[in-house]
């Protein structure tokens, strides 16, 4: 939480800096003419699962709690933006994002971590936003982020297939919302941005088992913060 207020306080002091009622000399005036460019981004995530009980969790005296806690992520990708209006873009994103899936069964305070050997996935992810963007007010503007995400984990899990309670889709996908400012400075584009992310699939798969039977629905929830230079 700390972190996240940090990040505000920038924005909100950047904005300032990029919104003043005082004229300043353009960045870089002709950028926005360009009818496509490309960039990259680096961010910092933060996942869990939102679960969803089923209805053997109330009659079952074997776990008390079933839990999913935050885990931090790191995300690296590629931007490739399209204009298709004034104030409008198409985005095309690919990008890693290194995170981790775990879920934790609770009985008498003492855990039980599921799926047992999971060290961690790593999502290819390709997200595909639109992208509308306020006029551009000396050497900044503000914008907002709308569209779909698509998710393969291409970590390696073989060990992962051999009797495991509890297993995860390896695609998913989810539709994501965020605003970010553009920051024009005499070369490059910087842009501090967050996004939601809100998972769609159910991820577990459907085994029949004492861990596996108590949830009915495991989608993903995250939010990212990035840093994007194009």
């Amino acid at each position: 939480m700390k972190r996240k207020i940090q990040f505000f306080i920038i924005c909100i002091f950047i904005t300032n800096l990029c919104f003043g009622q005082e004229e300043l000399p353009l960045n870089n005036p002709l950028y926005d003419n360009q009818i496509y460019h490309f960039g990259f981004t680096i961010g910092v995530s933060n996942s869990k699962f939102q679960i969803n009980y089923n209805s053997d969790f109330i009659t079952q005296n074997d776990f008390d709690q079933i839990l999913s806690k935050h885990s931090p992520g790191f995300n690296v990708g590629i931007i490739m933006d399209l204009k298709i209006g004034k104030n409008t873009n198409l985005r095309l994103t690919p990008s890693f994002n290194f995170t981790d899936q775990k879920l934790y069964f609770t009985q008498n305070y003492i855990q039980t971590v599921k799926p047992e050997n999971n060290t961690g996935i790593s999502n290819f992810e390709l997200p595909l936003y639109l992208k509308y963007r306020s006029d551009r007010i000396n050497n900044g503007r503000a914008y907002l982020l709308l569209g779909g995400n698509f998710m393969l984990d291409m970590s390696a899990t073989e060990t992962l297939s051999l009797a495991q309670e509890i297993e995860f889709y390896k695609t998913n996908y989810s539709i994501d919302i965020g605003f970010g400012i553009d920051v024009y400075f005499a070369f490059f584009k910087l842009s501090p941005e967050i996004k939601y992310s809100y998972g769609l699939k159910n991820m577990l798969k459907d085994q029949n088992n004492e861990y596996n039977n108590l949830i009915s629905n495991l989608a993903t929830r995250a939010i990212l913060i990035s840093l994007t230079f194009e």
